[in-house]
Formats: structure tokens, sequence, C-alpha cells
């Protein structure tokens, strides 16, 4: 079977190994892990943290039964690009499905946001990673994220906002600083996996849906 994925928009794009390869890499520089080591059907990431051990990212759905029967060890995640439909009949018993999440990309230009009063925007760089901070008047972290550069693609990572800060629209202001700094950089095309309530934030923003993403563990 070819690269599964999903249809969650009539009309959308197929995802393939190029766009799940460039969130694997900026994923990993963005959370400071060793680099991901390419599998049939996918990639895998040694975590190793405690309950995420081990993660495989796969784009070919019928990777997903041959992992599942074999590395049902606790602290092992499969995040698969198909709609839960197709990756839950492939699963075992020992297998948890998480809410699904949804792969997300966007050419990259400069831009700005209106920053709310009383807020600001710190950034930082961090050997390819850069970090954006909102911070309130009190100086306190209002939210914040990060964007991993991989050559001519970044990866958006952690965004968050603090549940006493949002509906200020502060997730735009991050995401948008975020993207800026990649573009100024030379990155050409970002991309990340949202939630079901971040993707309506990137949808706002110009994002385009490409993938669904059914994840799986083993506690």
């Amino acid at each position: 079977m070819g690269a599964a994925v999903s249809t969650i928009e009539r009309g959308s794009p197929v995802v393939g190994k190029d766009v799940v390869r460039a969130w694997v890499d900026g994923w990993v520089l963005s959370r400071s892990v060793p680099a991901a080591v390419e599998i049939p059907g996918g990639f895998r990431i040694d975590v190793g943290e405690p309950g995420h051990v081990v993660r495989y990212v796969l784009f070919d759905i019928a990777r997903v039964r041959e992992l599942a029967v074999g590395r049902a060890d606790g602290g092992t995640w499969i995040k698969t690009a198909a709609p839960a439909e197709v990756v839950v009949p492939a699963l075992t018993p020992a297998w948890t499905v998480n809410d699904p999440e949804f792969l997300m990309s966007t050419p990259l230009r400069r831009g700005v946001t209106a920053v709310p009063s009383g807020y600001t925007v710190h950034t930082e760089e961090r050997g390819g990673v850069t970090v954006v901070r909102v911070r309130a008047a009190d100086g306190s972290v209002a939210a914040g994220g990060r964007i991993a550069r991989t050559g001519s693609t970044a990866v958006v990572d952690v965004v968050s906002t603090e549940p006493a800060h949002r509906r200020r629209g502060l997730g735009a202001v991050v995401t948008t600083a975020l993207t800026d700094a990649a573009a100024q950089a030379g990155a050409e095309t970002a991309v990340l996996v949202a939630t079901a309530q971040g993707r309506a934030l990137y949808r706002s923003l110009g994002w385009e849906s490409r993938s669904e993403i059914t994840p799986a563990f083993v506690a």
C-alpha cells in the first residue's frame, strides 16, 4: 500500500514523505532529542522521556500493524498520517488512541500583527530555534512558542497561551512572530501539527491542512 493520508478536507493535497520528514526534523531540533532514523514507511525518534521513550511517525499505513504488534512496550508512541478509522483496526488492545491532530503547512512570508496593550514580545535565538515569549505587564509569560529551522523548512512547536490570557489574540501574535523570524532567516515553508482547537487559529492565519494525524501509545 502506498502512503496513506486523510481526506479531512475535500480536495486536500496528498501528504507524502517530504512533508512528514520536514515535521520530524524540526520537531527533534525543537525538542533537543537525537535525530530521527528513517525506517520503512516512516521515522523512529528515540525521545527517552518517561512515558515517551520512543516515537514512530508513519506516512505508510501498511506499517502500523507491524509496529503495533511488535513494539508494544510502555512509552511507545505511533503517530500516523491517516485518520483514526484507518489506523485503529491495525492496533491491538494494548494501544490507547488520543484525539486527532492535524499536519498543516503554509508558505512563509514576513509579517507583523498588533500586540494587545499591556503585552510585549521577546525573541531569543537558540541554535536554529527561535523562541518567542509574550510577557504581561507584570513580567510574567502570557504566551509563547518555538520555531525550528531545518534548511528551507521551519517547524512551529509548543505554541501555548496561559489560561488567564486567552481570547486576546496572543496565539496569533506568537505564531506570526515565529514565522516572521523564520522567513527573515531564509526559510520558505512552515509546518506544524495542531490540535483540533489549534487548527482553527492556524486556518485563520492562512495555514492549510495536509493530513490528519492519529496518535496512539502504550502506557
